[in-house]
């Protein structure tokens, strides 16, 4: 095992992290991850380090550094992941946190709007009291509601972190 390695895993538990890694992954791409990013995300999540660069993500994932870019780029975009200055490196690090997780739900929180507004569209459009209509409602105040509880609830999460 490398010291790159051994540094992802537990120290009493070694190749645990590994499998640990993969099958949260795999919980990420049923919830409609890409599998690749949902890979690079959980080897961030439970890594010992503050941050890996993309060498360090490829050794532990057992692909190549170049195969991490596209995943690092999709992870920066939905704001799961954010980049690391460490002094004296040349090298891109990336961390991962809990925060990071809670303002991605933030950030997505107008997407809850968008489908509400385009599930309304639907109503008029399939007519109130049919059954695509009838769908539609129910989406539409399935969002609605989603999206006036989410402050709340990331509020609530925020609280218990004090």
């Amino acid at each position: 095992m490398t010291d790159m390695t051994a540094r992802h895993e537990p120290p009493d538990h070694p190749g645990k992290s590994r499998q640990l890694v993969e099958r949260l992954s795999l919980v990420l791409i049923d919830m409609g991850f890409p599998p690749m990013p949902a890979r690079v995300w959980a080897a961030l999540m439970t890594s010992n380090q503050p941050s890996s660069t993309p060498g360090d993500l490829g050794e532990v994932l057992g692909v190549s550094a170049a195969a991490i870019s596209g995943a690092v780029r999709y992870l920066l975009q939905v704001s799961l992941i954010e980049r690391d200055a460490v002094p004296g490196s040349r090298r891109q690090h990336y961390r991962v946190s809990v925060d990071l997780w809670a303002d991605a739900f933030v950030t997505k929180q107008s997407a809850l709007y968008q489908v509400s507004e385009v599930a309304a569209e639907g109503i008029r459009v399939l007519g109130e009291g049919t059954r695509g209509g009838d769908r539609m409602a129910d989406l539409r105040d399935f969002f609605d509601f989603m999206a006036a509880e989410m402050p709340r609830m990331l509020a609530d999460w925020r609280a218990t972190r004090v």
